[in-house]
């Protein structure tokens, strides 16, 4: 049996994200850089798609999207035993701070220049990292951050006034995306531009609904706020009023992925080798989500996950010590791994359409809550390769209110049912929004979140419950000691981030 090192997917990721690339312009702070905005936010939009999937291994462990081999060792400190040491976030954090040197240097270096489309893409993208290191860390550097020498101890913001400032910065990227004048170079838009090119009208609204989407998934993380819904109503208005829209294709990454050694989709080059052997032998399904996707008919257990050799499904038991080995519990599947050059998904149409149908239930948006809803299924089954016909028969299940959203009636089943299928929906896409929404709503006692299970791992971390949150990293106490101190003791079981439900 084989040894398990302490979070080895997630240290891996961490390290390229963290390694210096040709485009990467923060060599030395002290001296000018001139490299081309085009070109450093293609580099920054593959590393941030990076790691959307592969960084987040752990929380699609907790969510029990995956679960390990049992050809590996448990020790008394891998994922499923809920530990955390200030190492655990570290590597992530250094990435993420890296990543938005990359993003600010492209806004600076464009709003010298008059080039609006980059300057509205940089906040749009500082605006994602920064809200996800809020959504792991709570507070952190943030007005004080990305000085370089001007500032080596930044202060840490509270994380709601980062959220704030974040809504004010996507607010002004929208109105900078609908200048005739916001233009990107021809074919260097990674996430929403075509090789061939494209128009930049086209690729700007998209960019703008990009923003719109990424704004509401910040307002409705905020639900549980107390005293937080009059403001939401106002910004989720402002978004209504400038009327870009939301979402309706995924927000995903491709700079021409290839089957050359570091140039394949970041997923695809986790579990393949460039030969098209499947390598990844670490990580299984998951049994609670067979078992749920097998109780309710979802077509769509056949595209997260391969069949083993009798042509069934089998998933692994987070933290057991009887997992199968070898290949008699099912890999990755065709609708999550399709290609080597598939796309790198950092917000999809699915999460768009969930995002509204919330939003038109709780009364912050006009519309239909079934349509959204029903929208939201269907992308989540195209994406995976399947049909909205059979999205259709999936959703009409009579009686069935984890699935038919017609069926619910009062505001929980209906709220149940979205957080349901937009945990099923960001399964092997975007697992961190399942496990936020995890947390933001794991104390309503809502059956969504009792529903998944916690580790069984014989050294479990008492009370034995999901992490929520990370703690401050290493490297933070290392450098910036006074400002991190201050933020007092962290329990990574009882201290939560501010939009996280008492």
């Amino acid at each position: 049996m084989k040894k398990l090192s302490k979070f080895i997917i997630i240290a891996a990721v961490a390290i390229s994200g963290c390694s210096k690339s040709y485009f990467d312009i923060n060599n030395n702070p002290n001296s000018p850089s001139t490299a081309s905005v085009d070109l450093v936010l293609a580099n920054a939009l593959k590393t941030t798609a990076a790691f959307e999937i592969n960084s987040f291994a752990t929380q699609s462990e907790w969510m029990n999207f995956w679960a390990p081999s049992g050809s590996y060792a448990l020790n008394s400190s891998d994922g499923a035993s809920y530990k955390e040491t200030t190492d655990f976030g570290d590597g992530l954090w250094t990435a993420y701070y890296r990543n938005l040197e990359d993003y600010d240097y492209v806004e600076k270096s464009a709003t010298a220049n008059n080039q609006y489309f980059y300057i509205a893409a940089a906040k749009t993208m500082k605006a994602l990292v920064f809200q996800q290191l809020v959504d792991l860390f709570n507070n952190v550097p943030y007005t004080e951050a990305l000085h370089g020498t001007a500032n080596l101890l930044p202060k840490y913001d509270k994380g709601i006034d980062i959220y704030t400032d974040l809504s004010t910065q996507l607010d002004a990227a929208v109105v900078l995306f609908k200048r005739a004048d916001a233009v990107a170079v021809i074919g260097e838009d990674v996430l929403f531009g075509t090789p061939a090119g494209g128009t930049a009208a086209n690729e700007n609204s998209n960019w703008a609904k990009f923003a719109n989407t990424l704004r509401l998934r910040i307002l409705i993380r905020q639900t549980e706020v107390v005293g937080r819904t009059a403001y939401i109503q106002t910004e989720v208005n402002k978004i209504v009023a400038n009327g870009s829209g939301f979402l309706t294709v995924d927000a995903a990454v491709n700079p021409g992925y290839s089957n050359s050694s570091g140039k394949t989709n970041p997923f695809w080059g986790a579990s393949y080798s460039l030969a098209g052997s499947y390598i990844q032998d670490f990580w299984r399904a998951g049994k609670f989500i067979v078992t749920f996707a097998t109780a309710h008919n979802d077509p769509r257990l056949n595209r997260w996950y391969a069949p083993i050799g009798n042509g069934t499904i089998v998933g692994n038991v987070v933290g057991s010590t009887s997992n199968p080995t070898g290949g008699l519990s099912s890999t990755f599947g065709p609708g999550v791994l399709k290609s080597v050059s598939q796309s790198a998904v950092i917000l999809s149409a699915s999460e768009s359409y969930f995002l509204q149908a919330e939003a038109i239930l709780r009364g912050f948006l006009a519309g239909s809550d079934l349509a959204a809803f029903n929208s939201g299924v269907t992308a989540s089954f195209v994406y995976l390769g399947l049909t909205a016909a059979q999205a259709t028969a999936y959703t009409s299940q009579a009686g069935d209110k984890e699935v038919n959203y017609a069926a619910c009636t009062t505001f929980n089943e209906k709220l149940n049912c979205i957080m349901r299928q937009k945990f099923l929906a960001m399964n092997m896409v975007t697992p961190l929004e399942a496990y936020d929404d995890y947390r933001r709503l794991d104390y309503l006692g809502l059956p969504f979140t009792t529903s998944v299970p916690l580790s069984i791992h014989p050294n479990i971390d008492p009370p034995g419950t999901i992490p929520t949150r990370f703690l401050y990293p290493t490297s933070e106490f290392q450098t910036n000691l006074a400002n991190v101190s201050g933020e007092g003791t962290i329990n990574y079981h009882t201290s939560r981030v501010f939009w996280d439900r008492p």
